[in-house]
């Protein structure tokens, strides 16, 4: 999808390949597509949406949709578009959620950076950290750090630099690793290596596998290894070397896998495969599948099963067959998905849609999503909505719906971006998505805990709702609780409102 706009009329353009393709290479060929429509928000019904051309090679054919934007309102809508054969057979709707922005495009104003601080190897902090001398504004580039390397010990360290900005929200931590030389400008100089040794197949442990005899030293280059492979059963087996040098220190151990041929020089014998089985969509457990009639070999080519349909119902089903050979050792399953084609044209009866639920920017789970009026239908064509912004800052958000139908089954997530809200931006919302402690960050959109300075916004529909705990002083500005929300206050805690 393309977004286009000019200086005239404001329009969406798409670009769509229909595809209408058989289930199986063998079935008669597809009628032509004979009309192609598309609505926008509302359905008129089928064959009375808005016409479009088409071009291509039946069945294969694209369109082009020219969408005029200057009569829709700002915000939130959904664009359907489906085709019609020749056999006078409807495709299924597909569908796009699309935003017209509101009328102030420009992004939201971003409020100054009034601290920056740094810290060494150990994180102290927010607001602890090492600061640095600024002059509040929206980009401080080139910022430049004067860090005293005396103090620090020779080896690699770490740095970390964020910022704070004046609603109180912190950067993410930039962080870089450096090296503090060693004394000597040379490299460190490095132990010797003072022992060596191998193990097969089995770890007996660092120091207990068998040693190498080595002259010590700092590199042990083209070190060889006599191993006396004759106790070893035939087949691939695993040597492990490793290192220790005089500080105790032990390398990563180095393994390689190795095979001791059998008698024969030649591959090893495969056994004769003596059962073959199938099953259809239950896997009946190992030797209780339907058995294929064979000649035990080693190798069994272009086998044939023939699988009555007759009591199969209608809808997609999945074949497995697997092998068994002469040792009891059975293969991989190798399964595959068709279907039983349905004995009328229309498809199975869809279960009614029940629920339809929204939420913004963060998912409260399956069936916590703020819910939308529907009345149950197979098909809820052109739902319009209003989302509840009243408790949403100002700036760019995400929107999500879902549906769920009369079988308990939920359809993918649609989700849309867009740019608006209600809130001073300064406002502190209650997530509630890690428990109901009031003074835990996390559970708040900012990261933040409120303090007498913001305003608090709970909204409904939230995984937990806020409690302000024993021996907790919770404080804000300003407290605005949606309906269905609430905020509990346990004996010896208190919550200050400090309008």
């Amino acid at each position: 999808m393309k977004c286009c706009q000019n200086k005239k009329t404001p329009v969406i353009r798409w670009l769509l390949l229909l595809l209408l393709q058989g289930a199986m290479a063998m079935v008669q060929a597809q009628p032509n597509i004979n009309k192609i429509e598309y609505y926008v928000d509302a359905d008129p019904g089928y064959g009375n949406a808005v016409n479009l051309s088409f071009t291509g090679t039946q069945p294969n054919v694209s369109s082009t949709i020219n969408l005029d934007l200057t009569p829709l309102d700002a915000g939130v809508h959904i664009i359907g578009i489906r085709s019609r054969d020749a056999n006078g057979a409807w495709s299924l709707d597909n569908k796009w959620i699309f935003l017209k922005p509101y009328p102030n495009s420009g992004a939201a104003v971003q409020p100054n950076i009034n601290r920056v601080e740094w810290f060494l190897d150990t994180d102290p902090g927010y607001g602890n950290a090492t600061p640095i001398t600024i002059a509040a504004a929206q980009d401080l580039p080139n910022l430049a750090i004067n860090i005293d390397l005396v103090p620090l010990n020779a080896g690699v360290h770490i740095v970390g630099i964020r910022s704070r900005d004046a609603n109180g929200a912190w950067s993410l931590d930039n962080k870089w690793i450096f090296l503090k030389p060693h004394p000597n400008t040379g490299a460190t100089p490095q132990p010797n290596i003072n022992r060596v040794e191998w193990f097969l197949d089995t770890d007996p442990g660092y120091g207990n596998a068998t040693p190498i005899t080595i002259s010590t030293a700092q590199d042990l280059p083209n070190l060889a290894i006599n191993i006396d492979l004759t106790s070893l059963n035939q087949g691939v087996h695993i040597v492990g070397i490793r290192s220790r040098d005089a500080n105790g220190a032990w390398s990563l151990d180095n393994k390689w896998l190795f095979l001791k041929p059998y008698p024969n020089t030649g591959a090893v014998p495969q056994p004769n495969i003596n059962r073959v089985e199938w099953f259809l969509d239950t896997d009946p457990g190992y030797g209780n599948a339907t058995p294929i009639s064979i000649v035990a070999g080693q190798d069994l080519q272009n086998l044939a099963v023939n699988i009555d349909l007759a009591a199969l119902n209608q809808g997609v089903h999945i074949v497995g067959i697997r092998s068994r050979d002469a040792n009891g050792a059975w293969s991989i399953d190798n399964k595959w998905i068709f279907l039983k084609p349905y004995t009328g044209i229309s498809a199975t009866p869809q279960p009614k849609v029940t629920r339809v639920e929204y939420f913004i920017d963060t998912d409260p789970g399956y069936g916590r999503g703020t819910p939308v009026t529907i009345t149950s239908a197979t098909d809820i064509a052109s739902l319009i909505f209003d989302a509840d912004i009243s408790t949403v800052p100002n700036g760019a958000h995400k929107l999500g719906i879902r549906s769920l139908d009369e079988n308990g089954a939920w359809s993918l997530d649609n989700e849309v971006d867009f740019t608006g809200g209600t809130l001073n931006s300064n406002a502190y919302q209650w997530v509630g998505n890690v428990s109901a402690a009031w003074n835990t960050a996390a559970n708040w959109s900012s990261g933040i805990v409120p303090t007498a300075a913001n305003n608090v916004v709970i909204p409904a529909n939230r995984p937990f709702n806020p409690t302000v705990a024993n021996g907790i002083i919770a404080n804000c500005k300003s407290i605005t609780v949606s309906p269905g929300a609430s905020v509990t206050v346990a004996t010896g805690g208190s919550l200050k409102v400090n309008q």
